[in-house]
């Protein structure tokens, strides 16, 4: 187990087919213990399926880790808030006594910020960006200085995104969001490279979670159909024009993750890896 007796804070983890529950069991299955984030939603900012299943989201999950034989401890916390961030971290180092890796995976909920620049909200603007950028920078401050401080090293593992690398149509917000995260991993990664902490960054191309999207649930309405079926052809059509012939499962993603948090990654830092299937080059 290469990551027996680290501890890995994993936000964004609530989600019950997302990239953050496939990291925390990937890692915990490696010997990791492990705290886990994600903000309250309100019932119609979650998937349908997580309604069905009264999904309990970080809960749940560390009821999984635990079932690997790995401590979790589960934090409730908004990341839009930096008093939160920087008290998750202190709870994380108070209860485990040590920080080792940092999973920056948490995102803003889509679908808002799906239209032309010209007509992009400027409110939405800002949440993307304060969520997909500003709280991986606060996220990467308090717990880079915790590992700094702790000097045993560490691992930060960003999930930017294809939209990091290469921008779409009504896609402004969370493309502008994912390529500054991709500038923040090479920063971050040569200020603290000094320390022996590397920093990643993970881009996935479509992933076949049942994440929740505004825009998804409202093109679902006007088709007459559910959300969730209306979702599986996005999914059968991505599929189409993946040269793999599918898209990515979370647990793909989770197991770049892995990697890049165990010790066969010890020499890389500043790098940004797609896992797409190859439907992105770059």
């Amino acid at each position: 187990m290469s990551l027996q007796g680290k501890v890995a804070l994993i936000t964004g983890a609530g989600g019950m087919r997302g990239v953050g529950r496939a990291a925390a069991l990937k890692l915990a299955s490696q010997g990791a213990d492990v705290a886990i984030t994600d903000v309250r939603r309100p019932l119609d900012d979650l998937p349908p399926g997580e309604v069905r299943a009264e999904w309990q989201s970080i809960d749940s999950v560390s009821e999984e880790v635990r079932a690997l034989g790995r401590a979790a401890l589960p934090i409730y916390a908004d990341l839009a808030e930096s008093r939160q961030i920087e008290e998750l971290v202190a709870q994380t180092v108070n209860h485990y006594g040590r920080l080792d890796i940092l999973v920056n995976n948490a995102r803003a909920v889509i679908g808002r910020d799906k239209a032309p620049v010209t007509e992009l909200e400027e409110a939405v603007w800002q949440h993307f960006l304060n969520i997909n950028t500003t709280a991986v920078f606060r996220c990467t401050k308090f717990a880079g200085r915790e590992m700094v401080r702790l000097g045993n090293g560490g691992r930060v593992v960003n999930i930017a995104s294809n939209a990091g690398k290469q921008a779409s149509a009504d896609g402004a917000a969370y493309s502008a969001s994912k390529f500054a995260v991709i500038g923040l991993t090479q920063a971050s990664a040569l200020d603290l490279a000094p320390h022996g902490i590397t920093v990643n960054a993970v881009c996935p191309g479509p992933i076949n979670t049942d994440r929740m999207s505004y825009w998804e649930r409202d093109q679902a309405a006007q088709r007459g159909m559910t959300q969730e079926e209306f979702r599986a052809q996005i999914v059968s059509t991505s599929a189409e024009r993946s040269p793999l012939g599918r898209i990515a499962e979370a647990e793909d993603v989770a197991n770049l993750v892995s990697f890049l948090a165990g010790p066969d990654a010890e020499f890389i830092t500043g790098q940004s890896y797609n896992v797409n299937g190859g439907i992105l080059f770059h």
